[in-house]
């Protein structure tokens, strides 16, 4: 992926940034933090910089070291109205995101290749079908998962938080993704319960890899107990988790749907600068997603903190909440999802 040499780079897609804005409800007068790092992408900055000034927004820029702890800043989240954080490492299981949030303050998470935040732009369109399959999980105690590959998934949410996530913070105390598009939530972290197979064409995000040959994953009490598969991938996927050497890496984190129409299976690929991988098949349209590891931060009443956290983002998938089914194979059945 090309990034820009030029600083009036930030100048040419001004207006997105200031969109960009208004969907965090920025108003004349508050607070934004522009939060950065030594080793970010300079270009995004600038941008918000100017945006916030247009919106007569007192706005101001933090840039830290990337190999310091950043306790220091904790109370300029907390006192800011908005956080934009562009820093090259994410905050989504962090405590300097957990105590921002619960002082009320609003966070957009920004850190993907231009092209994609452009193409991935949020829309009224995607709000409201976010919002729709939002209230449908709210209203859930359970969630069960299946596919053609094996999986076969039981899940409790019982009262667990439902995110939302559009592409715009504008309400206090919440978190969200430009771009993005999905519908999730932390369920019981001892209640997954079956088997669940990542298949062919699926992908293991952390590591940037469509998996080629399958892999079957023992699930109990919310934790992976057993991890099989005849290829290479099996062996990928133990490995990757026991690196963390944290036994809570195999807990469940996170379970729910992809809903962006425009974004595309085939754009997985680690970002040079930022270092993870783009958002695309995460909010990929009827995509079953599911992590494991870390849920601290985000979700407010997630309760893992560990090193590590996995995403995999799998295709043809089934997903009932309660007796109501979302998806079949791969298919939203619910009209308003649609």
């Amino acid at each position: 992926m090309k990034l820009a040499v030029s600083y009036a780079a930030s100048t040419q897609h001004l207006p997105y940034f200031v969109k960009a804005l208004q969907n965090c409800a920025v108003k004349e007068g508050e607070t934004v933090l522009i939060h950065t790092d030594t080793e970010s992408y300079p270009h995004y900055p600038a941008a918000f910089l100017g945006a916030a000034r247009i919106l007569d927004a007192d706005v101001y820029i933090l840039v830290h070291p990337v190999d310091v702890l950043e306790k220091g800043a904790i109370k300029a989240w907390q006192e800011a109205d908005l956080v934009v954080d562009l820093s090259s490492e994410p905050h989504a299981y962090s405590d300097i995101l957990r105590e921002a949030l619960n002082a009320g303050t609003r966070i957009l998470r920004v850190g993907q290749p231009w092209d994609v935040m452009k193409r991935l732009f949020p829309t009224p369109e995607l709000k409201k079908r976010v919002m729709a399959g939002g209230a449908i999980m709210e209203k859930g105690k359970t969630m069960r998962i299946t596919s053609e590959g094996g999986t076969d998934l039981r899940i409790s949410r019982n009262g667990r938080f439902t995110m939302k996530i559009w592409g715009g913070s504008d309400t206090p105390a919440r978190w969200d993704i430009w771009p993005s598009g999905m519908v999730c939530c932390a369920p019981e972290e001892d209640s997954a319960e079956g088997t669940l197979v990542v298949s062919k064409g699926d992908v293991l995000l952390s590591m940037a890899h469509y998996v080629e040959d399958p892999i079957t994953m023992s699930v109990r009490d919310g934790l992976i107990v057993e991890i099989s598969g005849k290829g290479k991938d099996a062996d990928l996927l133990k490995g990757w988790l026991a690196k963390s050497g944290h036994p809570d890496a195999y807990r469940i984190a996170h379970v729910g749907w992809g809903c962006n129409e425009r974004a595309q299976w085939d754009r997985l690929a680690m970002h040079p600068r930022f270092g993870f991988a783009t958002q695309d098949n995460e909010a990929f349209y009827g995509n079953m997603q599911i992590a494991f590891g870390s849920n601290y931060g985000i979700f407010p009443d997630g309760r893992t903190k560990c090193p590590s956290h996995i995403d995999f983002p799998c295709l043809r998938n089934s997903f009932w909440v309660d007796d109501v089914q979302v998806m079949d194979r791969g298919t939203f059945v619910r009209p308003e999802l649609q």
